[in-house]
């Protein structure tokens, strides 16, 4: 069977660099501060990696997490406790929790809701569950199949295994009667300015691809009206869908968010001030049509202070897309890997 391996490009010590999965890997995600990360892969399997202080990176556990390949990994806030959350092909997400910091005591819940695969799972901003939940002792967990978004509310002061856990869930957005298959998730940062933002990317469907928006309205006016999730917008798209992210906010007032697609790579300006009515958001190329590449880009990650964007080429190559207002309003590429293996990148 082919291996898949994760290479550390600032290490040193080759002996150390190289770490295998059994079949390809299709998330890579830091945790919070950057001293842990975790792998999954279409082994089943999570593995989890610590930092050491020479620099390089150990395998602390290997997790037999899934009946089929697990597409997702995402880590929760640290404020919650050491917490992450995987989905996959065999119809679960799947919510692990590290036990008496101990990096090789990890129980588990799995969430069996769905009855087509998970594709996609990303935990709220620490802002946004205090706000959902008004508690900040509830975490929220999105995740999607092909047609649904269910938001799950877990109490993280309990016991999290499968016998005893506190973990409720909705069905926040149901793609049964529309046309195309959900792919991917991606919350908007807090910021005082913004409002809560849910990113729904869409795959076919006779309109082609889009990205659908939802905001989330409190009860503002009457105790009695519920909290509900509304569509402020659906952004068409002229090719195929691979990947959304949102920037990160850093107290901005307005959303920027980056979308891949089969032939370009773009950024949309949502402003704040206009989430209450339908707009269409503000469009701006990165990546042009066929311009300076030849395959799609298949991942995207943001830099932490939302200067950068760093995208996986299918090719391999790994570039950096930063905003430049000098001489002129543009983006610049530079490369940063040429022609490796990869299917996922993240940053830190």
């Amino acid at each position: 069977m082919p291996t898949a391996e994760i290479q550390f490009l600032n290490s040193e010590n080759k002996k150390d660099r190289r770490y295998h999965h059994e079949d390809t890997i299709h998330d890579i995600q830091f945790n919070w501060y950057g001293d842990m990360m975790a792998t999954c892969s279409s082994d089943h399997k999570v593995k989890i990696w610590e930092k050491l202080e020479s620099g390089t990176w150990t395998v602390v556990k290997e997790i037999m997490a899934h009946y089929s390949p697990v597409w997702r990994v995402t880590w929760a806030h640290p404020d919650y406790g050491t917490i992450l959350a995987t989905c996959s092909m065999d119809h679960r997400a799947t919510i692990w929790r590290m036990m008496n910091d101990d990096k090789t005591n990890w129980v588990k819940k799995e969430l069996t809701d769905s009855s087509t695969p998970v594709t996609d799972v990303k935990f709220a901003p620490r802002t946004w569950s205090d706000m959902m939940t008004g508690s900040p002792d509830q975490l929220r967990l999105a995740a999607c199949s092909e047609d649904k978004v269910r938001l799950y509310t877990v109490q993280v002061n309990s016991e999290l295994n499968d016998t005893y856990c506190d973990c409720t869930s909705e069905n926040i957005i149901d793609y049964s009667d529309e046309p195309g298959k959900i792919s991917c998730l991606s919350w908007n940062s807090s910021s005082r300015f913004t409002n809560l933002v849910l990113a729904v990317g869409v795959l076919g469907g006779k309109g082609g691809s889009r990205v659908d928006l939802y905001n989330f309205s409190e009860n503002s006016l009457s105790d009695r009206s519920p909290k509900k999730w509304s569509k402020i917008v659906s952004i068409p798209l002229t090719s195929k869908l691979h990947h959304v992210a949102f920037r990160p906010n850093n107290g901005a007032r307005d959303n920027i968010l980056a979308v891949a697609t089969e032939a370009e790579l773009v950024v949309f300006k949502i402003c704040s001030e206009e989430m209450a009515e339908e707009v269409v958001p503000e469009r701006e190329p990165v990546l042009r049509p066929k311009e300076d590449h030849s395959q799609p880009i298949k991942h995207l990650s943001w830099d932490m202070f939302g200067r950068q964007i760093i995208a996986l080429f299918a090719s391999g190559v790994v570039k950096s897309y930063s905003w430049k207002f000098q001489p002129r309003r543009q983006w610049t590429a530079s490369e940063l890997v040429s022609n490796m293996d990869l299917t996922n990148i993240t940053y830190h």
